[in-house]
Parts: structure tokens; sequence; C-alpha cells
């Protein structure tokens, strides 16, 4: 799980991290002291699953930053940190999860990033995908393929079909998960692979894909650790 924490306070900020380490032992933190900063982060194509969000951010307005995010991110989850209960109706209006007033309890911050799984959970097989004009939803469990071409990227679901997108492959494939790039620009969902035979793939549908040299070991090694993970 990636989670960002904007705190220009560092005792606050690491307060929060150490909370996580204690119960999130494989998350990835990121600690901004910069609102600016932090959204710098996600325009060059970082993405969190939470972030930590003081809304007295120095001289930046948290609430504004998070509108912000909430145009290029808009599947990561909020939890509101301040002083005061002066914005809580205004955080609650970006859909915020969780709202921490100072000084919080260790057990606070545990609470509120409690409810952040418990809702990531229950979306986790959903992706949204913006790309100009267009918002198509997908079931990450339905989708078998995702190819590059060129500029665009093909998505392809069970029934066959094929969604494109005038976005970049780099930027479509971390949405999902539990896929594996078996070539370049192409990625199968690991839940739909039907037999791997010599140097090809075979997906549910009866479609086969080619490994490139150098991957199948790679390729073999981490479908045997999905398959085990799923007994």
């Amino acid at each position: 799980m990636r989670i960002a924490i904007c705190d220009d306070d560092a005792m606050d900020a690491n307060k929060i991290r150490f909370a996580l380490m204690d119960i999130e032992k494989n998350a990835e933190i990121d600690i901004f002291v910069s609102g600016v900063i932090f959204l710098e982060s996600i325009k060059s194509g970082r993405r969190y699953d939470l972030v930590f969000m003081d809304i007295y951010l120095g001289d930046e307005n948290g609430l504004g930053i998070v509108r912000e995010m909430q145009k290029l991110a808009p599947d990561t989850q909020v939890i509101f940190s301040t002083v005061s209960t002066d914005h809580a109706v205004e955080a609650f209006g970006v859909n915020a999860i969780g709202y921490l007033v100072k000084p919080y309890s260790e057990a606070d911050i545990v609470k509120a990033f409690a409810r952040a799984v418990v809702r990531r959970e229950s979306v986790n097989d959903n992706v949204l995908i913006r790309s100009g004009n267009e918002i198509k939803l997908f079931r990450n469990s339905d989708v078998v393929t995702i190819e590059s071409d060129r500029h665009y990227t093909n998505i392809t679901v069970r029934d066959g079909t094929v969604s494109r997108f005038h976005t970049g492959f780099s930027e479509i494939l971390p949405l999902f998960t539990g896929f594996i790039e078996i070539n370049r620009g192409v990625a199968v969902n690991m839940s739909c692979i039907e037999m791997i035979k010599a140097s090809s793939v075979t997906m549910c549908g009866g479609k086969s894909y080619n490994i490139a040299r150098g991957k199948k070991e790679d390729v073999i090694a981490r479908y045997t650790e999905f398959v085990l993970k799923q007994e």
C-alpha cells in the first residue's frame, strides 16, 4: 500500500509514519512538507492509495491541495489532520474518510487507517480510467490483457471486447493489480492464465501470447507465487 503524509510538522508526520509502520509492514510511505511538492509527485506519475493531509500546511490549504489531487488521482483516499474541527464539513465534502484532530493518539491513527483499508478492499476490484473526455470503469478481474499500441493502449476483457484509450501503456498498467508484463507492452492478468508452455502464455478464451526472451523464468516464478497465494 502506498501512503503519502503531507505535514510541515516533522513530529506529527513521524507520529503517523511510526503508527502505520507498526500495523502495515509492507507500506511504502512518503512524507511531504509541501502540498506543491506532493502535487508535483502526482503529476510525475506517482500514485498513492491513501494520503494523510494537514489542512493547515504552512501557507497552503490542504483542502485545495486535495481538490487538485483528485483531478489527477481521483481514487486516492484522504484522511485530514488539523488543529481544529472548523473545516470538518468541507473535508467530508471532498469525500475524506477520516478527520484527525491534533493532538491525536496512535489509536486514532489506527482507527482512521482501518476505515481506509475497509473502503479500499470494498472497491479494490474496480478500476476507473480517464482518457480525454472518456471515462470508463473496469473490473480488474474481468480484464484479460493490457497491450500497448503506439500512443494508445488496448484493454481486452473476458468476453473479447476491446477498449482503446489514447493513454500510454505505462500510465494504465499501474492502475491494475495481478498483472505481469510478459513482453514489451503486453501485460496479462495472472488470474486468467490457463497454461504456460514453451515460450507462450495461453489465456482464458484460448488466445496465446509470446513471452519475451529472458522473461520466461521471471514469469513462471511470479505466476507460481501468485497461484500459491490463492490456495
